[in-house]
């Protein structure tokens, strides 16, 4: 029975060694393979248009979402700073606007100051991410021209 014993040990660990053997030879094997490399070619693509949302008249937080889902970036400009709850007055460039998506467009927004909340924390004036330049296309940059920003009078508070 000991006998017994010991060949079957001697057997597994002779086929356990011979795999380790073949896997070794067919890996430097695969190592040496010829392989066919594709040739790449870089395809020049015109960057895509993106339209820019309207914001006007929305709250702070829910403007930056939708900047953002646009792909998009951001900065507040003038003296109300860009607290959650405050409102968007101005955008640059207007509701409408088609710009070349150039990574993240910069839209640049002036705020409002909500009166009902209070400013706490820190401000976020700018998007999370890098912004890039703002390109109108050619044939866009005529209808930009005549259009302009969309002002909206913050909602008044009540008594």
């Amino acid at each position: 029975m000991v006998q017994l014993a010991a060949l079957l040990l001697r057997g597994v660990i002779a086929t356990f060694t011979g795999l380790l053997i073949a896997g070794g030879t067919l890996t430097l094997a695969a190592d040496h393979a010829v392989v066919q490399r594709p040739t790449l070619v870089a395809a020049v693509q015109a960057p895509k248009a993106l339209t820019v949302p309207q914001v006007t008249g929305q709250a702070y937080v829910f403007a930056k979402g939708i900047l953002q889902d646009a792909g998009l970036a951001w900065h507040v400009t003038g003296p109300v700073k860009g607290y959650a709850a405050n409102t968007v007055t101005e955008q640059s460039p207007a509701a409408g606007t088609v710009v070349l998506d150039t990574g993240a467009p910069l839209i640049t927004l002036t705020l409002a100051k909500n009166r009902a909340y209070v400013e706490q924390g820190m401000p976020e004036n700018d998007a999370p991410y890098a912004a890039t330049a703002l390109r109108i296309p050619a044939d866009s940059a005529s209808q930009a021209a005549t259009r302009e920003p969309r002002k909206v009078a913050p909602t008044p508070r009540p008594a």
